[in-house]
């Protein structure tokens, strides 16, 4: 089931959003990620009710969608799509985490360390 999928990745979210990440990652893809997580929970919310509704074996579906499904369909287009360009985003060297502070190191190997 697709909501299986929304539900998976907003738990993933919401674990990732708990677990600090925003803070790790720069402007951009915290508020990606947060916007991701707020799409993952109306999906999984819009998609109750057909599954609350489902009608037994044989019986004849609605002719056309309903309001409900159409904000399904549009949050689960939005969901994949918010969630295609954060992935691209971390894939993309140095776009996604922001930068480490620097702690006054130098680039030479330590001493002892042969080169």
């Amino acid at each position: 089931m697709a909501g299986a999928a929304y539900a998976g990745l907003a738990i993933r979210d919401a674990a990732m959003i708990r677990g600090g990440a925003p803070g790790r990652l720069r402007p951009i893809p915290a508020a990606l990620l947060r916007a991701e997580l707020t799409v993952a929970v109306a999906a999984c919310i819009t998609g109750l009710g057909p599954l609350l509704a489902s009608r037994p074996a044989g019986s004849a579906a609605p002719q056309r969608a309903s309001t409900v499904e159409n904000a399904r369909r549009g949050a689960v287009a939005l969901l994949f799509a918010l969630h295609t360009v954060r992935f691209a985003i971390y894939l993309s060297p140095g776009r996604g985490r922001r930068p480490a502070p620097q702690s006054g190191t130098s680039d030479a190997a330590p001493s002892g360390c042969a080169s």
